[in-house]
């Protein structure tokens, strides 16, 4: 790190996850941001070392900087994503509740019959599904078991506490699998010893992408099922703006290069690649 010492660093952390939607995310994913937004502006570094105590930074129009622009970037890569989910019951009958509290899982309510159709007519039922990015897809299991599938399910994703809560969600609702915490920008190798027949990885290319260019190609050396089935959104959050489809002319091109084949589908809002991984 650069000059920061420990406790300041840690004062810096809370004071970015003091936003609700960003609370659960893991102080160590929060230092890099923090980190590397230090490392790359010498105005900023040069504006704290002639502040003659942190408690004088921390009042400083800088400091305000750090927090909007670190908090700016951990929106775009997982707190645009989170709903509230304080004093909800995680039940079968309480399962649409649960599912709306991650805006992805809720625009695919009305449609993850449509979706889960798509996929069993396209892919043999695999023993078990891989989710990156899951947030809470694998508690659509039901729709997915009315359609034929019951695979054991491995989700992905960024939060240490978000992954506690959806394994304890799975364990309620009977759902075959496991969870792991992951950056996966940086530690997709954790991958490599994940046997699944069928990885999905919905509404991520994009984000992980604002994180690192190009970090697909390096995600999809760490992908090693058969069939892999990516979506991207259609349309912007809330649904009032169409998302060119120019925007994933660079995916095609990755499928392309990796000499992989793909079908498409799509239901409002998502568009979705079949891919077979041979």
């Amino acid at each position: 790190m650069l000059l920061l010492e420990q406790s300041e660093l840690n004062d810096l952390i809370t004071a970015v996850k003091a936003k609700k939607e960003l609370a659960n995310l893991d102080d160590t994913f929060v230092r890099e941001k923090i980190e590397k937004l230090f490392a790359g502006n010498a105005k900023l570094r040069k504006k704290y070392d002639a502040t003659k105590s942190f408690k004088q930074f921390s009042k400083s129009k800088e400091w305000e900087f750090i927090l909007k622009a670190v908090r700016k970037e951990l929106r775009v890569i997982y707190g645009v994503f989170q709903g509230d989910r304080t004093g909800v019951d995680v039940s079968a009958e309480n399962l649409t509740a649960v599912l709306e509290t991650h805006i992805s899982t809720r625009e695919r309510i009305p449609y993850f019959d449509m979706i889960y159709k798509e996929l069993v007519d396209r892919i043999p039922a695999p023993r078990t599904l891989l989710d990156l990015g899951c947030g809470l897809n694998p508690l659509s299991y039901s729709y997915m078991k009315k359609h034929g599938w019951t695979p054991s399910i491995v989700g992905v994703d960024i939060s240490a506490a978000d992954m506690d809560f959806l394994s304890d969600a799975m364990l309620q609702l009977n759902i075959p699998g496991k969870t792991i915490a992951a950056d996966l920008v940086k530690q997709a190798d954790v991958l490599d010893a994940v046997d699944a027949e069928v990885t999905f990885v919905l509404k991520l290319l994009d984000t992980l992408e604002e994180a690192e260019r190009h970090v697909s190609y390096k995600l999809f050396e760490h992908i090693h099922s058969k069939w892999i089935v990516v979506s991207f959104a259609t349309k912007s959050l809330g649904g009032k703006k169409n998302i060119s489809s120019a925007g994933r002319t660079w995916f095609e091109r990755l499928l392309h290069r990796k000499e992989l084949s793909w079908e498409t589908f799509s239901v409002p809002n998502e568009l979705f690649y079949v891919i077979t991984n041979v």
